[in-house]
């Protein structure tokens, strides 16, 4: 009787313990999600965690001794992360997430390695090709790493918030890293502002290497060429993520006016408050940021993307066509990070899951090239007519993706919520 007993208590043991890991189980997911938005938002903030980001073409000068040298390889940093944009992409969707990731963040410590010791033109010329292969790794991949992991625990609705807080992380490693990369620079030298930068982007590795793959993929294409023309057929057979596509490309292309506005601020403000104009538009934006997920799950991301645009379109122009003192107040707009928010949230719900990075680079590539285009016939506009007409020019693009967004507002309440197979 008493071994019937005791193999009665530990069969129950047993059940109890297959009980227990099934339960463990299932909130392994839940937990594991909340760990990788952590470990996303610490990833923003030391990546962008550039103390040189001020005082770049200053160092870029002193190195190579001229400005021109200094400009080209900005120029050279921007069309090598263009260049690179689909091919990382491919490589996200059929490698995974974590793995481009972290060979991201490996290109990053070597980029920032080169900038530290660069003796001339060609070392720096070598690590800003690999900034911007290492941007373009990261472009499009690491949104969706964060959706595919909500996605994955069944929280998906959920990624607004996340990603906003995500997003304000770099905000806050701008603002932080220009104040002190500006004392530095100032005790020291701006070689020691590099040098001492590349210790965030090593963090930055340390970081990647604790994230978890989501497993969300679906079945993947043949080869390479079948698996970029189905993410080109999805976009074009897509009306939402048409739109939004083009919303993204233009939404981009207006931060080239970041490149010109210190030179309209400088006019109305002492040159030694332009480094206050800058933390003041970086905190500014961090709230947008910040209450994008709550002002989404109120109103939808539709709406917080027309309204959003609306009121930075309005605020820039008040800004621009009457200057006052008062103006460059205006260009920090918390509307930003809300439509930033928003406008990742109604593309990530079009994405297909098996080629989500792939579609996300696109969009960046399509929104670099307008970026440059925009950039040049900008300056060239400054040069002929002023930084006021030039900044106006921006703007005027910008609003083309006014009546877009409407388009995606007016059709939202009709639209099913997966509308990634939607064709017209």
């Amino acid at each position: 009787m008493s071994a019937r007993h005791s193999a009665l208590l530990r069969v129950r043991i047993l059940i109890a313990a297959l009980f227990r890991r099934r339960s463990q189980r299932s909130r392994s997911a839940p937990n594991s999600a909340d760990q990788t938005v952590r470990l996303l938002s610490w990833f923003n903030f030391f990546g962008d965690f550039r103390m040189y980001g001020p005082i770049m073409v200053i160092y870029f000068a002193q190195v190579t001794g001229s400005y021109t040298a200094a400009a080209s390889l900005l120029a050279v940093k921007m069309l090598s992360s263009a260049a690179f944009e689909v091919p990382t992409g491919v490589l996200s969707d059929r490698l995974g997430r974590r793995g481009t990731m972290i060979a991201g963040a490996v290109v990053m410590v070597a980029a920032h390695l080169g900038y530290a010791g660069a003796p001339g033109y060609g070392v720096l010329l070598a690590a800003v090709v690999l900034e911007g292969l290492a941007t373009s790794l990261w472009s499009g991949n690491n949104e969706s790493l964060l959706y595919d992991t909500l996605l994955e625990a069944g929280r998906e609705q959920e990624f607004p918030r996340h990603s906003g807080r995500v997003n304000s992380m770099f905000q806050i490693a701008l603002a932080l890293a220009a104040t002190i990369g500006g004392v530095v620079a100032g005790a020291w030298s701006p070689r020691a502002v590099v040098a001492l930068s590349v210790v965030p982007q090593v963090l930055c590795l340390l970081v990647a290497l604790r994230v978890r793959e989501p497993r969300v993929h679906g079945p993947l294409e043949a080869n390479v060429l079948v698996h970029l023309g189905s993410a080109l057929r999805g976009i074009r057979r897509n009306p939402v993520l048409r739109r939004m596509t083009l919303v993204s490309a233009l939404r981009y292309s207006s931060e080239s006016a970041a490149q010109l506005s210190p030179v309209f601020v400088a006019g109305l403000w002492p040159l030694w408050a332009l480094g206050l104009w800058r933390t003041f538009c970086h905190g500014v934006a961090f709230l947008g940021f910040r209450v994008s997920g709550r002002v989404i799950g109120r109103v939808g991301a539709a709406r917080t993307l027309l309204f959003g645009e609306l009121f930075d379109n309005v605020a820039n122009l008040v800004a621009l066509v009457k200057p006052t003192v008062f103006s460059p107040v205006l260009l920090g707009s918390p509307a930003y990070g809300m439509s930033t928010i928003a406008q990742q949230t109604l593309l990530q719900r079009e994405f297909t899951d098996r080629e989500r990075a792939t579609m996300g680079s696109l969009a960046s590539l399509l929104g670099s090239v307008l970026y440059a285009l925009v950039a040049l016939g900008a300056g060239l506009v400054a040069d002929r007519w002023g930084i006021v007409p030039a900044l106006l020019a921006i703007q005027a693009v910008v609003l083309i993706a006014l009546p877009l967004a409407w388009w995606v507002h007016a059709h939202a309440s009709s639209l099913p919520a997966d509308t990634g197979t939607m064709t017209e």
